[in-house]
């Protein structure tokens, strides 16, 4: 059967025949086949599960009913269908290739399901970067220019053009590619090389470029705003007196607060850069650099780095946002204690 994975075609065929399949002879391949099995399945549970918990909370519990946790949520659920959509399937059936979806529209599914998720997580990042610099760079007049419905609208947004960016393939590839046998995209190059452009534009380029820029800014500020704070100076002096002093101090503390969750989204970027990256520009050389020889075991490890990623991303939230971790522990204080 095809590899679901659009990212991924012939290179993946020979991938399960070098290192997927037990051998019955060769011990080492045998222990790593197993390896791998174990180590996707761990990744597997704990992506599902630590996503489920993200959303879950932030839908539930009130007080994370923010701004900046919405576009949390959004992360956690393109995370969770990814996982559950293209992890489990492209993975069962690396590993036992008689496995077929039940039915062809599954198929089509499965197929758009990579870049969809991937779209919508790098589409979701660039608009947290954004509503990120409105609010530290414009912080009075923000209360009144973003507001939950316009998120709420954005997400939307984000979730259309994410669909927009992954149909294409659907409409050029043919059915025996989609659900069949074939394994080759070679009856349309040129399709394919212009829609391998647009990915990089619209996944890597675009978005890593806005919010490389818009980081950079935020630093800036960060660093100006460190440095006129700092003990001795007028500002901090200020700070510590009178009502301009209380109201001073609030400010400081909004704008820790403020760069803190930059931070957090600074990180969460640049995990999917690293995740990402590699296996595009290993897929990139191999699909369209013909003379290029790449160990098939590189596709192998470069996809279990995607695979991985939305089970690392909970464990960001929760290490940067002390209201996740709060909201986790009640979340499963409550379960336990209505057992």
């Amino acid at each position: 059967m095809v590899n679901p994975l659009p990212f991924i075609h012939q290179p993946d065929r020979v991938a399960r025949k070098t290192s997927d399949v037990p051998p019955s002879s060769d011990g080492d391949s045998t222990v790593l086949w197993h390896t791998q099995i174990v180590y996707i399945t761990i990744v597997i549970s704990i992506a599902l599960i630590g996503n489920f918990i993200i959303f879950t909370a932030i839908c539930s519990i009130r007080r994370l009913h923010t701004i900046d946790n919405v576009f949390i949520a959004n992360l956690a659920v393109s995370d969770f269908l990814f996982t559950l959509i293209e992890t489990c399937s492209n993975t069962t059936r690396r590993h036992n290739e008689a496995w077929k979806p039940p039915h062809d529209f599954i198929c089509y599914v499965i197929m758009a399901s990579s870049v969809l998720c991937a779209s919508a997580s790098v589409f979701t990042q660039t608009a947290v970067a954004v509503n990120r610099h409105f609010a530290i760079t414009r912080p009075l007049q923000y209360p009144n220019f973003v507001n939950k419905t316009k998120i709420y609208i954005s997400i939307l947004v984000i979730w259309i053009f994410a669909i927009v960016l992954a149909s294409p393939p659907l409409i050029w590839r043919p059915h025996n590619v989609i659900c069949g046998e074939v394994e080759s995209y070679d009856k349309s190059p040129t399709f394919e090389k212009v829609y391998m452009t647009l990915e990089w534009i619209f996944i890597f380029i675009i978005p890593f470029g806005t919010m490389s820029a818009i980081y950079f800014k935020i630093y800036q500020i960060a660093r100006n705003h460190a440095n006129r704070v700092k003990p001795g100076t007028s500002e901090e002096s200020a700070s510590r007196t009178g009502t301009g002093g209380s109201m001073r101090r609030i400010q400081i503390s909004n704008f820790k607060r403020q760069l803190k969750a930059a931070k957090m989204l600074v990180t969460i970027a640049g995990a999917f850069l690293v995740s990402w990256l590699p296996f595009f520009v290993t897929l990139t050389l191999w699909k369209f650099q013909k003379g290029i020889q790449i160990n098939p075991k590189v596709f192998t490890i470069f996809l279990y780095v995607v695979y991985t990623l939305p089970a690392v991303n909970p464990a960001i939230y929760a290490f940067w946002s002390r209201d996740i971790r709060k909201g986790i522990k009640q979340l499963l204080f409550c379960c336990k204690r209505d057992r």
